[in-house]
Protein backbone atom coordinates (compact mmCIF):
# COMPACT_ATOMS: atom_id res chain seq x y z
CA UNK A 1 0.00 0.00 0.00
CA UNK A 2 1.24 3.83 -0.68
CA UNK A 3 2.70 4.72 2.81
CA UNK A 4 0.37 6.74 4.68
CA UNK A 5 3.89 9.55 5.43
CA UNK A 6 2.90 11.59 2.42
CA UNK A 7 2.46 15.04 4.37
CA UNK A 8 4.52 15.65 7.88
CA UNK A 9 4.31 19.24 9.58
CA UNK A 10 7.60 19.70 8.27
CA UNK A 11 6.77 19.23 4.70
CA UNK A 12 5.52 17.29 1.85
CA UNK A 13 7.31 13.32 1.83
CA UNK A 14 7.68 11.26 -0.86
CA UNK A 15 5.43 7.86 -0.82
CA UNK A 16 6.41 4.42 -0.47
CA UNK A 17 4.08 2.53 -3.05
CA UNK A 18 3.80 -1.70 -3.12
CA UNK A 19 3.17 -2.70 -6.39
CA UNK A 20 2.99 -6.23 -6.39
CA UNK A 21 -0.89 -5.21 -5.61
CA UNK A 22 -3.57 -5.70 -7.95
CA UNK A 23 -2.38 -3.46 -10.88
CA UNK A 24 -5.90 -1.12 -10.76
CA UNK A 25 -5.18 -0.10 -6.85
CA UNK A 26 -1.76 0.28 -7.49
CA UNK A 27 -2.69 3.04 -10.81
CA UNK A 28 -4.84 4.52 -8.82
CA UNK A 29 -1.93 5.11 -6.06
CA UNK A 30 0.20 6.21 -9.32
CA UNK A 31 -2.21 8.80 -10.01
CA UNK A 32 -2.90 10.45 -6.83
CA UNK A 33 1.24 10.99 -5.92
CA UNK A 34 2.01 12.35 -9.54
CA UNK A 35 -0.96 14.88 -9.66
CA UNK A 36 1.22 16.32 -6.49
CA UNK A 37 5.09 15.19 -6.89
CA UNK A 38 6.06 13.61 -10.33
CA UNK A 39 8.64 11.00 -7.00
CA UNK A 40 7.54 7.73 -5.43
CA UNK A 41 9.49 5.06 -3.81
CA UNK A 42 8.09 1.68 -4.92
CA UNK A 43 8.89 -2.11 -3.37
CA UNK A 44 8.15 -5.83 -4.43
CA UNK A 45 9.02 -5.07 -7.82
CA UNK A 46 10.04 -8.35 -8.70
CA UNK A 47 13.69 -7.20 -9.53
CA UNK A 48 16.59 -9.63 -8.82
CA UNK A 49 18.70 -9.00 -5.86
CA UNK A 50 21.93 -10.50 -7.30
CA UNK A 51 21.13 -9.00 -10.64
CA UNK A 52 21.34 -6.04 -9.29
CA UNK A 53 23.71 -6.43 -6.94
CA UNK A 54 26.43 -7.75 -9.53
CA UNK A 55 25.32 -4.71 -11.71
CA UNK A 56 25.63 -2.38 -8.45
CA UNK A 57 29.40 -3.78 -7.71
CA UNK A 58 30.93 -4.07 -11.18
CA UNK A 59 29.94 -0.35 -11.07
CA UNK A 60 31.64 0.42 -7.76
CA UNK A 61 34.74 -1.72 -9.36
CA UNK A 62 34.78 0.62 -12.33
CA UNK A 63 35.39 3.77 -10.73
CA UNK A 64 38.20 2.27 -8.36
CA UNK A 65 40.12 1.93 -11.70
CA UNK A 66 42.58 4.64 -12.72
CA UNK A 67 41.50 7.23 -14.37
CA UNK A 68 43.71 6.25 -17.39
CA UNK A 69 41.95 2.97 -17.48
CA UNK A 70 38.53 4.89 -17.38
CA UNK A 71 39.45 7.22 -20.13
CA UNK A 72 40.03 4.12 -22.14
CA UNK A 73 36.31 3.85 -22.94
CA UNK A 74 35.63 7.97 -22.48
CA UNK A 75 32.53 8.83 -24.33
CA UNK A 76 33.52 10.16 -28.07
CA UNK A 77 32.33 14.08 -28.51
CA UNK A 78 28.82 14.40 -29.05
CA UNK A 79 28.21 11.01 -27.89
CA UNK A 80 25.82 9.65 -25.02
CA UNK A 81 27.80 6.16 -23.46
CA UNK A 82 30.80 6.08 -22.01
CA UNK A 83 32.68 6.97 -19.36
CA UNK A 84 31.77 10.68 -18.27
CA UNK A 85 34.73 12.36 -16.47
CA UNK A 86 34.11 14.73 -13.03
CA UNK A 87 32.03 17.33 -14.13
CA UNK A 88 31.76 16.85 -17.76
CA UNK A 89 27.89 17.87 -16.99
CA UNK A 90 26.29 20.68 -15.53
CA UNK A 91 22.43 19.32 -15.29
CA UNK A 92 20.88 22.73 -14.15
CA UNK A 93 22.09 24.16 -17.65
CA UNK A 94 19.58 21.56 -19.30
CA UNK A 95 17.04 24.16 -17.32
CA UNK A 96 19.42 27.77 -18.99
CA UNK A 97 20.59 27.95 -15.54
CA UNK A 98 24.68 29.00 -15.77
CA UNK A 99 25.74 26.52 -13.20
CA UNK A 100 29.48 24.54 -12.94
CA UNK A 101 30.35 21.29 -13.69
CA UNK A 102 28.74 18.96 -11.61
CA UNK A 103 30.48 16.69 -9.02
CA UNK A 104 30.06 13.31 -10.57
CA UNK A 105 31.92 10.78 -12.67
CA UNK A 106 29.36 8.24 -14.67
CA UNK A 107 29.70 5.60 -16.82
CA UNK A 108 26.73 5.64 -19.21
CA UNK A 109 25.53 2.65 -21.75
CA UNK A 110 22.31 2.19 -24.38
CA UNK A 111 20.38 -0.31 -25.71
CA UNK A 112 21.94 -4.00 -25.47
CA UNK A 113 20.10 -5.76 -28.28
CA UNK A 114 21.00 -3.36 -32.08
CA UNK A 115 17.74 -2.36 -33.55
CA UNK A 116 17.77 -4.07 -37.35
CA UNK A 117 15.78 -0.28 -38.71
CA UNK A 118 17.97 2.57 -40.33
CA UNK A 119 18.14 5.72 -37.84
CA UNK A 120 16.52 8.29 -39.43
CA UNK A 121 19.93 10.52 -39.39
CA UNK A 122 22.79 11.48 -37.03
CA UNK A 123 21.78 11.31 -33.70
CA UNK A 124 19.44 8.48 -33.30
CA UNK A 125 22.90 6.73 -34.89
CA UNK A 126 24.62 8.13 -31.69
CA UNK A 127 21.35 7.38 -29.20
CA UNK A 128 22.03 3.52 -30.76
CA UNK A 129 25.30 3.48 -30.70
CA UNK A 130 27.25 0.19 -29.59
CA UNK A 131 28.24 0.27 -25.96
CA UNK A 132 32.11 0.45 -24.82
CA UNK A 133 33.50 -2.07 -22.27
CA UNK A 134 36.12 -1.54 -20.15
CA UNK A 135 39.21 -4.42 -20.56
CA UNK A 136 40.01 -4.39 -17.09
CA UNK A 137 36.59 -6.09 -16.30
CA UNK A 138 35.62 -8.85 -17.91
CA UNK A 139 32.48 -8.79 -15.93
CA UNK A 140 30.99 -5.80 -16.47
CA UNK A 141 29.63 -6.37 -19.89
CA UNK A 142 27.32 -9.17 -18.80
CA UNK A 143 26.13 -7.94 -15.39
CA UNK A 144 24.95 -4.97 -16.77
CA UNK A 145 23.44 -6.00 -19.76
CA UNK A 146 21.43 -8.46 -17.44
CA UNK A 147 20.55 -5.36 -14.91
CA UNK A 148 19.70 -3.45 -18.33
CA UNK A 149 17.20 -6.36 -19.07
CA UNK A 150 15.52 -6.20 -16.23
CA UNK A 151 15.28 -2.25 -15.89
CA UNK A 152 13.76 -2.21 -19.40
CA UNK A 153 11.42 -4.97 -18.07
CA UNK A 154 10.03 -2.86 -14.90
CA UNK A 155 9.56 0.21 -17.52
CA UNK A 156 7.44 -1.71 -19.17
CA UNK A 157 5.46 -2.84 -16.30
CA UNK A 158 5.32 0.94 -15.08
CA UNK A 159 4.46 2.27 -18.17
CA UNK A 160 1.61 -0.15 -18.44
CA UNK A 161 -0.02 0.90 -14.44
CA UNK A 162 0.74 4.60 -16.09
CA UNK A 163 -1.91 3.72 -18.94
CA UNK A 164 -4.08 2.17 -16.60
CA UNK A 165 -3.92 5.03 -14.54
CA UNK A 166 -4.54 7.63 -17.30
CA UNK A 167 -7.82 5.28 -17.42
CA UNK A 168 -6.51 3.91 -21.20
CA UNK A 169 -5.77 0.37 -22.11
CA UNK A 170 -3.39 -0.99 -20.41
CA UNK A 171 -1.02 -1.26 -23.72
CA UNK A 172 -1.43 2.16 -24.52
CA UNK A 173 1.99 3.09 -24.70
CA UNK A 174 3.78 -0.34 -25.89
CA UNK A 175 4.11 0.71 -29.73
CA UNK A 176 5.93 4.52 -28.34
CA UNK A 177 8.34 2.57 -26.72
CA UNK A 178 9.22 -0.96 -28.55
CA UNK A 179 12.55 0.63 -30.22
CA UNK A 180 13.26 2.59 -27.31
CA UNK A 181 16.42 4.68 -26.57
CA UNK A 182 17.03 3.71 -22.79
CA UNK A 183 20.07 4.89 -20.75
CA UNK A 184 21.82 2.96 -17.83
CA UNK A 185 24.05 4.98 -15.53
CA UNK A 186 26.15 4.74 -12.98
CA UNK A 187 27.02 7.81 -10.96
CA UNK A 188 29.92 8.08 -8.82
CA UNK A 189 30.01 11.14 -6.05
CA UNK A 190 33.75 11.01 -5.16
CA UNK A 191 34.54 12.30 -1.43
CA UNK A 192 34.94 15.88 -1.43
CA UNK A 193 38.13 17.08 0.28
CA UNK A 194 38.77 20.56 -1.64
CA UNK A 195 37.10 23.81 -1.92
CA UNK A 196 34.42 23.66 -4.45
CA UNK A 197 32.77 26.78 -6.67
CA UNK A 198 30.01 29.00 -5.94
CA UNK A 199 27.01 26.92 -6.43
CA UNK A 200 28.44 23.92 -7.27
CA UNK A 201 26.65 20.77 -6.24
CA UNK A 202 26.53 16.88 -6.96
CA UNK A 203 24.48 17.31 -9.32
CA UNK A 204 22.63 20.49 -10.09
CA UNK A 205 18.48 21.37 -10.10
CA UNK A 206 17.16 19.53 -13.60
CA UNK A 207 13.93 17.49 -14.35
CA UNK A 208 15.02 14.68 -16.42
CA UNK A 209 14.02 13.73 -20.40
CA UNK A 210 12.18 10.77 -21.08
CA UNK A 211 9.20 9.11 -20.05
CA UNK A 212 10.38 7.99 -16.59
CA UNK A 213 13.42 6.92 -13.91
CA UNK A 214 14.12 4.17 -12.33
CA UNK A 215 16.96 5.08 -9.47
CA UNK A 216 18.81 2.84 -6.87
CA UNK A 217 20.77 4.90 -4.57
CA UNK A 218 23.33 3.65 -1.96
CA UNK A 219 22.06 2.65 1.72
CA UNK A 220 23.11 5.34 4.22
CA UNK A 221 24.14 7.81 1.56
CA UNK A 222 21.58 10.48 0.95
CA UNK A 223 21.74 14.12 -0.95
CA UNK A 224 18.72 13.42 -3.34
CA UNK A 225 16.26 16.14 -2.91
CA UNK A 226 13.24 17.03 -4.83
CA UNK A 227 11.14 20.54 -5.26
CA UNK A 228 8.08 21.14 -2.93
CA UNK A 229 7.33 24.28 -5.07
CA UNK A 230 4.43 24.75 -3.76
CA UNK A 231 5.97 25.16 0.05
CA UNK A 232 9.27 26.97 -1.76
CA UNK A 233 11.64 23.85 -0.40
CA UNK A 234 13.79 21.37 -1.08
CA UNK A 235 12.55 17.51 0.22
CA UNK A 236 14.88 14.68 1.12
CA UNK A 237 14.38 11.11 -0.64
CA UNK A 238 16.42 9.23 1.34
CA UNK A 239 17.66 5.76 0.39
CA UNK A 240 15.00 2.89 1.26
CA UNK A 241 16.16 -0.94 1.63
CA UNK A 242 14.99 -2.94 -1.57
CA UNK A 243 13.38 0.50 -3.23
CA UNK A 244 13.38 2.16 -6.57
CA UNK A 245 12.90 5.79 -6.27
CA UNK A 246 10.57 6.88 -9.87
CA UNK A 247 10.09 9.80 -11.54
CA UNK A 248 9.04 10.84 -14.37
CA UNK A 249 10.16 13.05 -17.31
CA UNK A 250 9.35 15.93 -19.39
CA UNK A 251 7.56 13.34 -22.05
CA UNK A 252 5.22 11.79 -19.68
CA UNK A 253 4.12 15.34 -18.20
CA UNK A 254 3.93 16.67 -21.56
CA UNK A 255 1.96 13.59 -22.72
CA UNK A 256 -0.25 14.09 -19.67
CA UNK A 257 -0.43 17.85 -20.08
CA UNK A 258 1.16 18.59 -16.87
CA UNK A 259 -1.28 16.91 -15.19
CA UNK A 260 1.53 14.95 -13.74
CA UNK A 261 4.58 16.33 -12.71
CA UNK A 262 7.83 16.07 -14.17
CA UNK A 263 9.71 17.37 -11.11
CA UNK A 264 12.90 19.28 -10.40
CA UNK A 265 15.77 17.49 -8.16
CA UNK A 266 19.23 17.87 -7.23
CA UNK A 267 21.87 16.16 -5.20
CA UNK A 268 23.43 18.11 -2.79
CA UNK A 269 26.80 17.91 -1.23
CA UNK A 270 27.87 16.36 1.94
CA UNK A 271 27.99 18.31 5.36
CA UNK A 272 31.44 19.99 5.51
CA UNK A 273 33.57 17.84 8.09
CA UNK A 274 31.80 15.30 8.15
CA UNK A 275 33.71 12.30 10.55
CA UNK A 276 31.84 9.37 7.89
CA UNK A 277 32.83 8.79 4.07
CA UNK A 278 31.17 11.31 1.83
CA UNK A 279 31.52 9.08 -1.39
CA UNK A 280 28.29 8.20 -2.62
CA UNK A 281 26.92 6.17 -5.41
CA UNK A 282 23.80 5.39 -7.51
CA UNK A 283 22.58 4.08 -10.58
CA UNK A 284 19.31 5.57 -12.55
CA UNK A 285 17.80 4.27 -15.78
CA UNK A 286 16.23 6.24 -18.10
CA UNK A 287 13.55 5.00 -19.70
CA UNK A 288 12.95 6.85 -23.24
CA UNK A 289 9.78 6.67 -26.13
CA UNK A 290 11.03 5.66 -29.51
CA UNK A 291 13.31 7.85 -31.18
CA UNK A 292 10.22 8.50 -33.87
CA UNK A 293 7.51 8.66 -31.18
CA UNK A 294 5.17 11.91 -31.31
CA UNK A 295 4.80 12.89 -28.35
CA UNK A 296 1.15 15.12 -27.90
CA UNK A 297 -0.77 15.89 -24.93
CA UNK A 298 -3.76 12.88 -24.84
CA UNK A 299 -7.00 14.42 -25.33
CA UNK A 300 -8.42 12.73 -21.67
CA UNK A 301 -5.51 15.31 -20.00
CA UNK A 302 -7.13 18.29 -21.82
CA UNK A 303 -10.29 20.10 -20.39
CA UNK A 304 -13.22 20.51 -22.56
CA UNK A 305 -12.54 24.06 -23.81
CA UNK A 306 -8.74 24.80 -22.97
CA UNK A 307 -5.71 24.10 -25.57
CA UNK A 308 -3.13 21.68 -24.84
CA UNK A 309 0.03 23.87 -23.33
CA UNK A 310 2.65 21.85 -25.24
CA UNK A 311 3.44 21.75 -28.61
CA UNK A 312 4.28 17.99 -29.95
CA UNK A 313 7.49 17.11 -29.72
CA UNK A 314 9.56 14.27 -31.36
CA UNK A 315 11.02 12.11 -28.64
CA UNK A 316 14.50 11.55 -29.68
CA UNK A 317 15.56 15.15 -30.93
CA UNK A 318 14.16 16.21 -27.57
CA UNK A 319 16.32 14.10 -25.77
CA UNK A 320 19.36 15.22 -28.01
CA UNK A 321 18.81 18.88 -27.14
CA UNK A 322 18.60 18.12 -23.10
CA UNK A 323 21.55 16.38 -22.94
CA UNK A 324 23.32 18.72 -25.28
CA UNK A 325 22.57 21.48 -23.07
CA UNK A 326 23.81 19.75 -20.21
CA UNK A 327 27.64 19.25 -21.93
CA UNK A 328 30.22 21.08 -20.16
CA UNK A 329 33.02 18.75 -22.34
CA UNK A 330 31.98 18.09 -25.52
Amino acid sequence: MMSAQDLNAGGREVPTIDIDRDPALVARDFDDTLREVGFFQIVNHGVDDAIADDCWNQAREFFDLSIEQKREVERPPGGHFGYFPLKAESLAQSMGMDSPGDLKESFNIGAIVPFTHTPIDEEEARQFAPNQWPSALPGMRPAWEAYYGSMLTLSNRLMSIFARALDLPAEFFAHSIDRSPSALRAINYPEQQLPIEEGQLRAGAHTDYGTLTILRQELGRGGLQVRDEPRSSWVDIPPIDGGYVINIGDLMARWTNDRWTSTVHRVVNPDAGSAVSTRRQSMPFFHNANYQALIECLPSCVAAGESPRYEPVVAGPHLAGKSMKANVAG
